[in-house]
């Protein structure tokens, strides 16, 4: 194998790694401004060593898991469009693909560790979100 090839590779490792960064890092702040608007009430105490725990696990799970959601996103927006060009102009078809790729969280916080808000991968369409839960019977 020459060095020239060995080179390629690299570079679009390397370009490939970039890529997932920028995405992952644009996700970031959302997830940061969202924590800092909870931490500004006035009679809030101290974060326990608990509660910082959780803030370091929850970024430190948001890093992958927000690759892994900016892409399947990303891959679910161009299904949804080869959805409504196949599906003859259909736009509830492409929408059904959309709702579910691009809808759903997309930051870790420490409600979703602690189980006060579930961690939806896959997005759910905005008139089930909204729905009152079915009575129990």
């Amino acid at each position: 194998m020459s060095w020239a090839g060995v080179r390629t590779g690299y570079k679009k490792a390397v370009a490939v790694a970039l890529i997932l960064s920028f995405i992952t890092f644009s996700v970031l702040p959302a997830g940061w401004a969202q924590g800092a608007a909870q931490s500004t009430g006035g009679d809030r105490e101290q974060n326990s060593g608990a509660d910082v725990g959780l803030e370091v696990a929850s970024w430190a799970l948001t890093v992958p898991y927000g690759a892994a959601k900016v892409a399947f996103a990303i891959l679910g927006g161009f299904a949804g469009g080869l959805t409504y060009v196949f599906s003859g102009g259909n736009t509830e078809a492409a929408k059904a693909v959309w709702d579910t790729s691009v809808r759903g969280t997309y930051v870790i916080t420490p409600a979703h560790l602690k189980g006060d808000k579930p961690v939806r991968f896959l997005g759910v369409p905005p008139e089930e979100e909204t729905a009152p839960p079915a009575p129990a019977r």
